[in-house]
């Protein structure tokens, strides 16, 4: 099976989320600002992922002298601050696991 382009997903859990406001009557500029936020906190965290497969934990510096030296990768420990920063906004906006609407309406009582 093909994989998904990132833009792809991006538009899909944006229009999902649209969607939830929509079916509790909450599709207002506040909320709809608070989606575009998440959705900027979405792409960072993709970038995040991004260049941890691609500069792994720890980076290689060369120093001023010449010399390699090994620090941790800041990605690593921005992207758990970004997955609180969006848990954070789903919880603004009332949307959960618990709480989703399916496309029929109806609150779902499974997950």
């Amino acid at each position: 099976m093909a994989k998904k382009k990132r833009e792809t997903i991006r538009k899909e859990i944006q229009n999902s989320l649209k969607k939830q406001l929509q079916a509790k009557g909450a599709d207002i500029d506040l909320f709809n600002d608070q989606i575009q936020d998440y959705m900027m906190l979405w792409d960072l965290k993709e970038q995040l992922k991004d260049d941890i497969i691609e500069n792994g934990l720890r980076l290689k510096y060369s120093t001023a002298n010449g010399g390699k030296v090994e620090k941790d990768n800041p990605s690593v420990k921005q992207l758990p601050l970004i997955n609180k920063q969006m848990l954070m906004l789903l919880k603004q906006l009332d949307i959960s696991t618990d709480k989703v609407i399916k496309d029929g309406g109806d609150e779902s009582d499974e997950l």
